[in-house]
């Protein structure tokens, strides 16, 4: 999508581009009769594809709309005109949580004490409020946790989500979310409760009192895969002063099991403020200085990898169910060509390797007529099958090598081979795919295939090349328009 400062929607004119991410772009408005400034999400065009989108935006922002909540952003109004879609909200001036954390992380500092416990509140608040209404966030971190000039906070983006996983994509199955925050139920692509949001607070409340993320990996798969399956550094390793009452909380909050969660966010935050004596309030504000023990590669909110960075705040539309079942280790289904037993070997470590079985002599082995290797492979079915599968391994290693790994021949075939590149962590297979398929577009399909383009603009994010990534976005508008 292209730069649109300096262009007026409904009453609305666009003064300043504040940021942008894979499902929309935000920017700072002005409303010139009220002579009042408005935050306007505009969500990117190859999502409103297909005739249901409408509805369901509409549907969408007017349950968020009807939220009134001293600690929600407030949606004045939603939009479109022609294929942009928009919502305007109330304009908060002071950065997110995520930029106040990273501020300090700078300055070595932890987010006070003081300021912990009241941002807990108040998001606790805001989550049991939605929740009541029937609403689940499903992307609660700390970019999307804004804050004023006097460090109260708003949450924002309820629905959005939501709206994202409605939509059809190409890929078989999508996962909507941010890994950095995501519970394991939400990484495996099952239904969601509140106690899913609740996952997600916890996260959020390990880093703003360590000062670092518990899960970080170089590729999504890898962070959402600890979260289903490794279990939490202990806090307490990467911040001395942290107590086991404290420690308690934080590991109940982020129970791999929903049911075995806090029920409510009140919950949490009144065990978090029982485990918070007056003295360890006082320990804390003389003690705000970052710990630097050596005992963790965990990225912190200053040197964490840029990759890493980009997948962990940006929410992402992954992974196919193949990926999700590689993922947790349980297949799809069975091939019903699968031989019905296949002999297994186990060797415990202690064990060494399995004797070898115990030679004939000479004079046996001289005595028996000698076969060709067609008969003894008739004479040994499973040695014939295991050929057979080698042959077929090294025909299929062969072909990948030779079309790059990259082998599609359609529009709709390279966008899935996208998907599974991304869900891999391969973005530069993933980038190598996507540029096939925009090739593969005739000229006259252009403007139905522009979110090419905006997807491309995407990957290119995440592997770090802004201005390639610009330039996408604005072949994604000139095809838009052909």
């Amino acid at each position: 999508m292209a730069n649109m400062v300096g262009i007026t929607l409904g009453k609305y004119k666009l003064i300043e581009r504040l940021g942008k991410g894979g499902m929309a772009e935000v920017y700072k408005a002005h409303h010139e009769k009220l002579d009042r400034f408005v935050t306007i999400k505009i969500l990117h065009t190859y999502l409103s594809d297909g005739q249901e989108f409408l509805a369901r935006f509409e549907r969408e922002a007017r349950a968020v709309a009807a939220l009134r909540h001293p600690h929600i952003v407030q949606i004045h109004d939603f939009e479109h005109e022609d294929d942009i879609y928009y919502m305007v909200m109330e304009f908060i001036d002071g950065g997110t949580l995520q930029s106040k954390m990273a501020e300090l992380s700078k300055d070595g500092k932890y987010l006070p004490i003081g300021q912990v416990k009241r941002t807990l509140q108040q998001i606790a608040d805001a989550l049991d409020y939605a929740h009541r209404q029937g609403i689940i966030h499903r992307d609660i971190k700390p970019s999307n946790i804004l804050m004023n000039t006097v460090n109260d906070i708003f949450v924002t983006d309820f629905g959005i989500a939501r709206m994202m996983s409605e939509i059809k994509f190409t890929a078989t199955g999508s996962l909507i979310g941010t890994p950095t925050y995501m519970s394991p139920e939400q990484g495996k692509g099952l239904d969601l409760d509140n106690s899913s949001d609740i996952y997600s607070l916890g996260i959020i409340l390990f880093e703003m009192l360590t000062g670092k993320v518990p899960f970080a990996s170089d590729t999504p798969l890898a962070i959402i895969h600890k979260h289903i399956n490794e279990p939490l550094p202990r806090p307490s390793e990467l911040r001395p002063g942290l107590t086991a009452s404290l420690e308690r909380v934080i590991y109940k909050a982020v129970e791999k099991e929903p049911k075995d969660r806090y029920q409510t966010a009140a919950e949490l935050f009144g065990a978090f403020d029982d485990a918070l004596s007056p003295e360890l309030v006082a320990r804390f504000d003389g003690d705000d200085k970052l710990e630097t023990p050596d005992v963790s590669a965990l990225p912190t909110m200053v040197d964490e990898n840029p990759i890493a960075e980009k997948f962990s705040e940006l929410p992402t539309e992954l992974m196919g169910v193949e990926t999700i079942a590689d993922m947790t280790g349980e297949p799809v289904s069975q091939p019903e060509e699968e031989p019905a037993s296949v002999p297994k070997t186990t060797i415990s470590p202690e064990a060494g390797p399995p004797e070898p079985a115990k030679s004939e002599s000479v004079e046996s082995s001289k005595s028996r007529p000698s076969l060709s290797w067609q008969e003894r492979l008739k004479k040994n079915p499973l040695g014939l099958a295991v050929i057979g599968l080698v042959i077929i391994a090294i025909m299929v290693l062969a072909f990948s090598s030779f079309s790059g790994g990259n082998s599609c021949s359609s529009v709709d075939g390279c966008w899935g081979l996208t998907q599974e590149r991304i869900g891999q962590g391969d973005m530069d297979g993933a980038l190598a795919a996507i540029e096939k398929a925009i090739d593969l577009v005739p000229n006259d399909e252009h403007p139905p295939h522009a979110w090419l383009w905006c997807d491309r603009a995407g990957i290119l994010e995440a592997l770090g090349d802004p201005g390639e990534a610009e330039a996408s976005f604005e072949m994604c508008a000139i095809w838009e328009h052909e």
